[in-house]
Protein backbone atom coordinates (compact mmCIF):
# COMPACT_ATOMS: atom_id res chain seq x y z
CA UNK A 1 0.00 0.00 0.00
CA UNK A 2 1.32 3.32 -0.80
CA UNK A 3 1.28 6.33 1.27
CA UNK A 4 0.81 9.80 0.49
CA UNK A 5 3.32 12.15 0.75
CA UNK A 6 2.25 15.46 2.45
CA UNK A 7 3.46 18.86 0.81
CA UNK A 8 5.05 21.57 3.09
CA UNK A 9 3.76 25.03 3.03
CA UNK A 10 5.72 27.59 3.42
CA UNK A 11 4.64 30.97 4.64
CA UNK A 12 4.59 34.44 2.23
CA UNK A 13 7.57 35.57 4.71
CA UNK A 14 9.62 32.29 4.35
CA UNK A 15 9.24 32.89 0.60
CA UNK A 16 10.26 37.09 0.70
CA UNK A 17 12.98 35.48 2.75
CA UNK A 18 14.11 32.99 0.44
CA UNK A 19 13.79 35.33 -2.00
CA UNK A 20 16.59 37.86 -0.49
CA UNK A 21 18.50 35.56 0.75
CA UNK A 22 18.96 34.06 -3.03
CA UNK A 23 19.87 37.74 -4.40
CA UNK A 24 21.94 37.93 -1.79
CA UNK A 25 24.37 34.54 -2.19
CA UNK A 26 22.16 33.00 -5.38
CA UNK A 27 20.06 30.40 -5.95
CA UNK A 28 22.27 27.18 -5.22
CA UNK A 29 23.54 28.49 -2.07
CA UNK A 30 20.25 29.81 -0.83
CA UNK A 31 18.35 26.51 -1.52
CA UNK A 32 20.83 24.14 0.26
CA UNK A 33 20.67 26.55 3.25
CA UNK A 34 16.94 26.25 3.33
CA UNK A 35 16.98 22.60 2.58
CA UNK A 36 15.03 23.14 -0.29
CA UNK A 37 14.97 22.60 -4.43
CA UNK A 38 16.33 24.92 -6.48
CA UNK A 39 13.40 25.40 -8.77
CA UNK A 40 11.18 26.36 -5.38
CA UNK A 41 13.20 29.46 -5.52
CA UNK A 42 13.04 29.97 -9.43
Amino acid sequence: MMTKKTRKIHTDEFKKEALALAERNGVSKAAKELGIHESQIY
